[in-house]
């Protein structure tokens, strides 16, 4: 071998040597949380991930992240060159995690090819945001949208099985007025209690399970949950970020009949105007008193004058008999009059409740009838 060839096999030879060296090499981690003023006094942040240094997800193991002032917390420990790091920050349990702005649930994971400092500011913990939810919920804080003014809040309830096991996915429900659904202390007047029935509809085996992914309003609700442009952005938001969001995170059906939306009033509105104008996501769409006579979009008309079609769609519609007032029952009349003219192809179920008012405790009462009508077995 000439001189040459000699300087370059030991080039090589030297390079692959630094490499493995490098990832042989340990490299510190150091994880500097800034905790939310909401964050009890006498509680200790502690991280669960992946890694057994860190401690297992629901079963956590790690050292006490150590304090450095009132609100600062610290944790440092080593790791092999590129190991890979995934974990939560928590107040010692799964079921305690910290929320984060834009939809986050977490720091992202990566590999460890050096000495890394995160510094991470959560605003606020899953457990004291909601206090009432019965079952299995996740929380994706201050969601945001580039075409939407507003962040909002969106909470995932997962139904009984989800954890038992890692194999198995389930329809999706997309709920709007999110906070009036599952948690009193966030409601306006009543909640629906949706958790509740959802959770006993499935364990008597009455409908299957599903996920339900609910939705927060903002102070643009009115323009949001209508045929407005804002309603529009606010579709789209559903469809191309939020939905990926939870197809990626969750375990869900991913296709257009395992797909539904519900809503109330003018979020029945919306629910609507989705399996309209998407239908090739959406298949299923429930309205309770639905808001067709303030539609800035005017969906009755649209409805009569079109000629599109519906194949595979499943709708339900309802509203009491003591809206009259309001004209939600002449203009949800109306629009069930136009689906069953126009719209043969489509599965539809329209009730009307005899003495029934235009609020969260009517709603309550009756969601187990769509939610059969969706999921029902």
């Amino acid at each position: 071998m000439n001189a040459m060839w000699k300087s370059l096999f030991g080039l090589i030879v030297i390079c692959l040597m630094s490499a493995l060296n490098l990832e042989a090499q340990d490299h510190l981690l150091k994880v500097k949380v800034i905790s939310p003023a909401s964050t009890p006094l006498n509680d200790t942040l502690i991280l669960v991930g992946e890694d057994s240094k860190i401690g297992n997800w629901f079963y956590p193991s790690a050292p006490r992240m150590e304090r450095e002032n009132d609100s600062t917390w610290v944790y440092e420990g080593y790791f092999p060159g590129n190991s890979f790091v995934n974990f939560k920050i928590t107040r010692g349990s799964y079921y305690k995690e910290a929320m984060y702005y834009n939809g986050d649930v977490a720091p992202q994971p990566f590999s460890l090819v050096k000495d890394t400092t995160l510094v991470i500011h959560p605003t606020n913990w899953n457990d004291l945001y909601n206090r009432s939810i019965t079952g299995n919920v996740r929380y994706h804080h201050q969601f945001a949208d580039t075409h939407l003014k507003n962040t909002r809040d969106v909470v995932v309830w997962l139904p009984p099985s989800y954890d038992e096991s890692s194999d198995k996915r389930y329809p999706v429900l997309y709920a709007h007025d999110g906070q009036n659904l599952m948690d009193q202390s966030t409601s306006y007047g009543r909640e629906w209690r949706m958790d509740e029935i959802a959770d006993s509809l499935m364990k008597a085996g009455k409908t299957e399970e599903f996920i339900i992914v609910a939705i927060s309003n903002t102070k643009d609700r009115w323009v949001e949950y209508s045929g407005t442009p804002e309603g529009m952005d606010y579709l789209n938001f559903i469809v191309d970020n939020l939905k990926p969001f939870i197809d990626k995170n969750y375990r869900t059906k991913t296709d257009k009949a395992n797909t539904a939306m519900l809503g109330s009033s003018m979020g029945g509105l919306i629910s609507f105007y989705m399996a309209w104008l998407h239908p090739d996501v959406f298949s299923k769409a429930a309205g309770l008193s639905s808001g067709f006579a303030f539609d800035d979009g005017n969906i009755l008309k649209q409805v009569a004058e079109s000629n599109k079609k519906l194949a595979g769609t499943r709708l339900y519609l309802d509203c009491g008999d003591q809206e009259l007032d309001k004209h939600f029952l002449p203009a949800n009349d109306e629009m069930d009059k136009l689906l069953v003219s126009k719209h043969s192809e489509i599965e539809l179920k329209y009730e009307v409740f005899p003495g029934e008012f235009h609020n969260e405790q009517a709603w309550s009462k009756r969601l187990e009838i769509p939610l059969m009508f969706l999921f029902g077995k």
